[in-house]
């Protein structure tokens, strides 16, 4: 058997069930892959995948003449003929999207938070089903997520399987998002489409979350890029309501952000996060800091921090578990009641 002529014929005979396969999909590169018929001896199995690949390839880039073509590196499709059948499947890379959000809501989260105690609904094993006391049976912590918002867009634009959301960190439920937004990325799973309007699905998405998120911002990026967006920290800003058990004055305030200003922390996993995350110590900077007394004897504090600050537990001191603190530097119980992310300090890819 001469392997390589035979996977030729095959690769051209497989050029019309892989025209048929590619119909509905969008893509300009493309690479081709080889099962070959079982039973081959290795040597011959290779030659003839190598002569089919090369077959198919040639007879696809000719019938689509220049608008697809064969791309070694990176293809947008990978297109694989199983032999004898000369059956075809085809694969797309995944399609990611670079956005920010604002989130104005202090009852939103950014992804599903699932009940941890029944999880998401579906009861732990040995355990009875029926209502959750934590969750009150919704299978949530927090009814709804700002990925909800977008995430189902993009996947129903792209025709995609499925699609993941990532934030370039995230913020507590009841924290507010401002400012310019905070950078994310959907990763579109098995895209059929790649050419998206972006802008019309950006103005859904507004629409949607109903004046409890925004996006400012939808926009095509490279898969490089992509990967980095939810792998950077970037320091941010910070602006908290302070409660100073007793009242503050305007010296507690001025005293607060000498105190934080320039401070390394020593951050203890806090005890809300302790059961989902390993317990460690972190340090981590406060690269400015400015307080004013408001009317009622709480502080206005903001503050300019190196990114995976725990900024709640900056403020109360965690019982012991962060210091410096707000209570440790005035030497009182702190709260803080509202947090508003002002700014997360990152430039927007290309």
């Amino acid at each position: 058997m001469d392997a390589a002529k035979s996977g030729a014929d095959a690769g051209r005979a497989a050029a019309a069930a892989a025209l048929r396969a590619c119909e509905g999909w969008e893509f300009r590169t493309f690479l081709c892959g080889t099962r070959p018929p079982p039973g081959l001896p290795a040597a011959e199995a290779d030659a003839f995948r190598r002569a089919a690949n090369r077959a198919l390839g040639v007879a696809l880039e000719e019938a689509w003449r220049g608008e697809r073509t064969v791309e070694f590196t990176r293809p947008e499709a990978h297109l694989t003929a199983s032999y004898p059948s000369g059956a075809v499947e085809v694969a797309t890379i995944p399609l990611p999207v670079y956005g920010r959000y604002r989130k104005h809501s202090r009852s939103l989260a950014q992804t599903p938070f699932h009940c941890p105690e029944c999880r998401g609904g579906r009861g732990r094993r040995g355990r009875p089903r029926g209502p959750c006391a934590a969750c009150g049976g919704t299978g949530r912590l927090v009814p709804g997520s700002v990925a909800e918002f977008v995430l189902p867009l993009l996947v129903e634009a792209a025709g995609a399987e499925d699609g993941a959301f990532q934030g370039c960190g995230r913020e507590d439920a009841d924290v507010r998002m401002l400012g310019r937004g905070r950078p994310f990325v959907v990763t579109l799973r098995r895209p059929r489409r790649r050419a998206l309007d972006l802008e019309a699905i950006r103005l859904r998405a507004d629409a949607a979350a109903a004046g409890a998120a925004d996006f400012p911002l939808l926009r095509a990026i490279g898969p490089d890029a992509a990967a980095a967006v939810p792998a950077t920290h970037p320091p941010k800003r910070y602006r908290a309501r302070v409660e100073v058990e007793g009242g503050a004055s305007a010296e507690d305030a001025a005293r607060l952000a000498e105190g934080l200003r320039g401070a390394t922390l020593a951050q203890r996993t806090p005890a809300r996060v302790a059961r989902r995350r390993a317990d460690l110590v972190r340090e981590r900077r406060v690269l400015d800091a400015a307080a004013r007394r408001l009317e009622e004897g709480a502080i206005d504090l903001e503050v300019r921090t190196e990114g995976g600050t725990y900024v709640k537990e900056m403020i109360s001191g965690d019982d012991g578990r962060t210091a410096p603190s707000a209570s440790s530097i005035l030497g009182r119980p702190c709260r803080c009641v509202e947090l508003d992310v002002l700014e997360v300090e990152l430039e927007d890819p290309a």
